[in-house]
């Protein structure tokens, strides 16, 4: 073999092994790190005594291409122990980037959520759900749930947050509410639908623009039937209340009225239904029902007293406005507006009358007090001696 030809296969072995040694260990590195962490979707958190982990977690199958979802839970004294604990039980690392909704159980304090916050992987803008008592029970539920109709975490958020009359809210968002002068914050309250809510048998939920006032808001995600008699399948899930915390942590919950009262004012609620009793013609038609198209909120101040002021923006729709409107009068629109701004109010004032009870303030009055008049916050300021008067205008389109 000539000199030439002995270096041509000099270079040939040097550029495979090049490539062996700068790209191979990675590759392995990558996929043995690929291997070792399990994704976490849903967190449930407990308190108490000790600290609770539940993990609704995604696994790859054996099918090319699919996952499965399981749950695991642990307990240890601190939520740091907790995580530790859960990377054991999963055999994997646990993943907790990519969570998209924390649930909060009825013992869980607002150190443990800041602690979740500052020092884990879980990101600030996660979505808050709080089950009424344990979380633990709730992200089993959602599991079951999940595997039945294929509706995900996302599903279930993107609809609160967009499409329901609902107070979402993040876990930066709740600690930041709670750490300002309100010292209050709030969580939606979710529920599951069960079979035998529906009858004996089981029953079927899918999601849809529900709720309105007086009403409820509901996301199934999707159509489920139930199992047989007498068994619980979870068939869908409704967020209709809200729960309350103070510096105390939780204070309460409160109902559908209250809770719609809540995200009139203190959130930004894209869509919902609102139904309101109208009075016209010396008849009282009930169930008048139309679409928020979109609304603006203003609190003004002054010492001893606050003016919540709301706007809103509504589409009547239905055979009953039509019919009150055949004329196109004028005067079926007046006790339409009417009608809308009366359930409305009602609402607000409902929401701070029950949370005030629980010594809360969701509708963040304290906060412009805080903000625009710091002297008399400091020195004066006690919700029960500050009036409150809710105007409420609808506009029709």
């Amino acid at each position: 073999m000539t000199t030439k030809k002995k270096l041509i296969v000099y270079k040939i072995l040097l550029f495979a092994f090049a490539f062996l040694v700068a790209f191979m260990p990675s590759t392995v590195s990558r996929s043995r790190e690929v291997n070792s962490r399990v994704i976490v979707e849903i967190i449930g958190v407990d308190g108490g005594e000790s600290v609770s982990i539940t993990a609704q977690y995604v696994m790859p199958t054996e099918a090319q291409g699919s996952t499965s979802k399981d749950t695991v839970t642990v307990e240890a004294d601190t939520l740091a122990e907790a995580v530790e604990a859960l990377n054991t039980a999963l055999g994997r690392r646990a993943e907790l980037g990519h969570c998209s909704m924390v649930i909060v159980g009825k013992d869980a304090s607002a150190d443990l959520l800041g602690e979740l916050m500052s020092s884990t992987d879980v990101t600030a803008d996660v979505y808050l759900s709080a089950a009424e008592d344990k979380a633990s029970d709730l992200v089993g539920d959602l599991t079951a749930f999940m595997k039945k109709t294929g509706a995900t975490d996302a599903d279930f958020i993107a609809y609160g947050a967009q499409k329901a009359h609902v107070a979402t809210n993040t876990l930066l968002g709740f600690l930041s509410d709670l750490g300002s002068a309100s010292e209050s914050a709030y969580i939606p309250l979710v529920e599951m639908i069960q079979s035998e809510d529906a009858g004996q048998g089981g029953g079927a939920s899918s999601g849809g623009e529900q709720g309105g006032s007086g009403g409820s808001g509901s996301s199934g995600g999707g159509e489920s039937k139930g199992g047989g008699a007498g068994e619980a399948q979870p068939t869908g899930m409704k967020v209709e209340r809200l729960a309350l915390y103070n510096k105390d942590g939780r204070a309460g919950i409160l109902d559908n009225t209250a809770a719609r009262g809540v995200a009139w004012v203190s959130a930004p609620v894209e869509k919902g239904i609102v139904a309101a009793d109208v009075e016209f013609d010396g008849e009282d038609i009930k169930n008048v029902t139309g679409r928020l198209l979109k609304k603006y909120v203003n609190i003004k101040v002054k010492p001893y007293s606050a003016t919540v002021k709301l706007k809103a923006y509504i589409e009547p729709n239905g055979d009953k406005f039509n019919a009150l409107d055949a004329d196109k009068s004028g005067a079926a629109k007046k006790a339409v507006r009417d009608g809308f701004a009366k359930a409305i109010k009602e609402e607000m004032e409902s929401a701070y009358r029950t949370a005030s009870d629980m010594e809360c303030d969701p509708l963040f009055i304290g906060r412009q007090f805080y903000r625009f008049m710091p002297k008399f916050f400091s020195q004066s300021y006690l919700p029960a001696n500050v009036n409150v008067e809710f105007v409420v205008e609808v506009i029709l389109r």
